[in-house]
């Protein structure tokens, strides 16, 4: 590595950027280059997170709706939950836990979900 003098380095930077807007190709620096790695790894590791904690979501959110389903079918009947198909595979997670603890004193499919 060199260093150069203060007055050299102002003019050895304006010469290499007049060099890279001449030749189109910006010089990235090693430290420059290293950020962006991290920066980029950062990004990576979050959106890893992310999507580990969707996906997590998601397939508690499936699998209650499969058990109330299940459930619903075997109290009330293939029609009844067929009927409420689509509400059950829409609702949270949060929402499937309450409906799926109605059922067990409910006398009509209704009473769960009203």
């Amino acid at each position: 590595m060199i260093c150069l003098p203060a007055g050299l380095e102002v003019d050895f930077r304006q010469q290499l950027y007049a060099y890279e807007e001449q030749q189109r190709m910006p010089y990235v620096t090693t430290v420059e280059q290293a950020g962006v790695e991290k920066g980029l790894q950062q990004g990576l590791q979050q959106g890893l997170q992310q999507g580990l904690q969707q996906g997590l979501q998601q397939g508690l959110q499936r699998g209650e709706a499969t058990i109330l389903q299940r459930l619903l079918s075997m109290k009330f009947g293939a029609e009844a939950a067929e009927q409420y198909r689509t509400r059950i595979e829409a609702a949270e997670p949060e929402q499937l836990e309450r409906w799926s603890e109605r059922i067990l004193n409910a006398e009509t499919p209704e009473m769960i979900f009203h």
